[in-house]
């Protein structure tokens, strides 16, 4: 390797790192405001929280990384241009293309880091990802207890709470049953202030209760005390102002996350699986459709049975009396109103019927789409990586401006059209008005284009996007 190459791949390598990790950052802060409500002021262990952000962050690589490609080289070869290095290696008979052979070769590397991530590391981070996401939503009681609504999470109690702060600190209008004895509601407190809150990294849930009563039936087995009484009906009340409940959930572990339960999902799969389950769900679209002609060609028949009488038998009947001489001593009796009733009725049913398996083919179709879509993009975004070089690099040395400042706003201009384009292309295509090649890769066969023309226009310093260049126009006009 020349000492051209090391040096403009020195120059390239730094700010790649460092967009890359200010890209999954922004990103980052995306993911946490959408998740904001789920993570803050829900008695979730630091933790459990650190663990959802960190397999959240393996998901962002392949997003990251084109953005990073594009930022850098732009930074990067707007920094050549701005400080004249790139005058001086075109002045020595370095032509641009030759000047972007390492970081040409950068990119092609970095395309296949995209595209490992994509189909191996993305897969299990989302996974695992979800399964966490459930895992706290099942395993944290306090946070899904909702205000006016019966929460029936925890085993052997209900809890209702009429009204509540965000953070559970002040609570109005409580209701806890026990069910802990398997007899109904024979054991029930009810407050008009409290609080709720976890202690000891969630294995326990404490309510500081005021202003209430406890409510008991059958006081030798309740819980909530009391003498003990010779009537088995016995009913007690008592009035506290002050009253504390700690419910144990150490033992409590929420319904099992099922290891499948996410990893059917389009993203937890890799080129292989994805190919499988399209298979599977192509089979089971044209099962569907096979089924409903099925049932569409019986119901015909008996449709046309009992309107017709079976009327091409008797019309075949009618052609051998004739050839015979005779003349028919018979005409087609008439359906009665009772067979039009069933008729009636089984048109009723193909129609619910066929309504019913347009809807379900529809939806089997869309699930095979986003299967394809996203086999599509584990290579639409890695080839994404390269095609966002060659509009950065050729766009930084047209530019000739470095630094953090007008790079950052053009790369983020263009990447966000990049990122339009892509989901615009991707539901068109998983809803079906386009084909799941074309939506998959949309955004790459628009900006191929564009790359090509920005690098020639760069290969033959054209001064196209020259600022003098344009004013020069426009004082011409005028």
């Amino acid at each position: 390797m020349k000492k051209i190459d090391k040096f403009v791949l020195k120059s390239f390598v730094g700010p790649l790192v460092l967009t890359f990790f200010i890209s999954t950052f922004v990103l980052l802060l995306q993911f946490i405001w959408r998740y904001m409500d789920d993570l803050v002021g829900k008695g979730l262990a630091l933790s459990d929280i650190a663990e959802f952000l960190w397999y959240a962050c393996w998901t962002f690589v392949p997003m990251a990384l084109p953005m990073s490609v594009l930022l850098s080289s732009l930074m990067v070869f707007g920094n050549l241009g701005e400080h004249y290095e790139l005058v001086a290696m075109k002045s020595a008979g370095i032509p641009l293309r030759r000047v972007l052979r390492s970081t040409v070769f950068a990119s092609l590397v970095i395309s296949g880091v995209a595209f490992f991530f994509a189909n191996n590391a993305v897969p299990k981070a989302y996974k695992l990802h979800r399964q966490k996401y459930e895992e706290m939503q099942t395993t944290r009681p306090a946070v899904n207890v909702q205000e006016g609504i019966y929460y029936y999470g925890i085993p052997d109690y209900v809890i209702r709470v009429g009204q509540k702060e965000d953070d559970g600190l002040y609570l109005e209008d409580v209701q806890i049953y026990d069910h802990s004895e398997k007899k109904g509601n024979r054991a029930v407190t009810m407050s008009n202030t409290g609080s709720m809150f976890t202690r000891d990294n969630g294995r326990y849930l404490v309510f500081n209760l005021y202003d209430g009563f406890s409510y008991g039936e059958d006081v030798e087995q309740a819980k909530f005390g009391g003498s003990k009484s010779g009537s088995d009906n016995s009913f007690t009340r008592i009035k506290f102002d002050t009253q504390t409940l700690i419910i144990d959930l150490s033992e409590y572990e929420g319904p099992e996350v099922d290891d499948d339960m996410y990893g059917r999902h389009q993203k937890s799969l890799g080129l292989k699986a994805l190919g499988f389950q399209i298979d599977t769900l192509k089979m089971r679209a044209g099962k569907r459709v096979a089924d409903l002609v099925m049932s569409l060609n019986g119901r015909n028949y008996y449709l046309e049975s009992l309107i017709g009488h079976d009327s091409a038998c008797l019309h075949r009947m009618d052609e051998l009396v004739a050839r015979s001489g005779f003349s028919p001593a018979y005409t087609l009796p008439q359906p009665t109103a009772k067979e039009l009733s069933d008729a009636a009725k089984t048109a009723d049913a193909m129609a619910n019927d066929m309504s019913y398996y347009k809807k379900d083919i529809q939806y089997q179709q869309e699930r095979l789409n986003s299967y394809r879509v996203e086999e599509h993009k584990k290579f639409s975004l890695s080839v994404g990586c390269l095609i966002l070089f060659f509009i950065g690099a050729p766009l930084g040395a047209l530019i000739r401006k470095g630094g953090m400042g007008m790079p950052l706003v053009v790369s983020v201009l263009l990447f966000i059209i990049y990122y339009t384009l892509s989901v615009i292309g991707e539901k068109a295509a998983i809803e079906g008005s386009m084909s799941c090649t074309l939506g998959s890769w949309l955004a790459t066969l628009i900006f191929l284009p564009f790359g090509l023309f920005l690098t020639v226009q760069a290969t033959v310093d054209s001064s196209l996007v020259d600022a003098d260049t344009w004013r020069k126009i426009f004082k011409k006009k005028k």
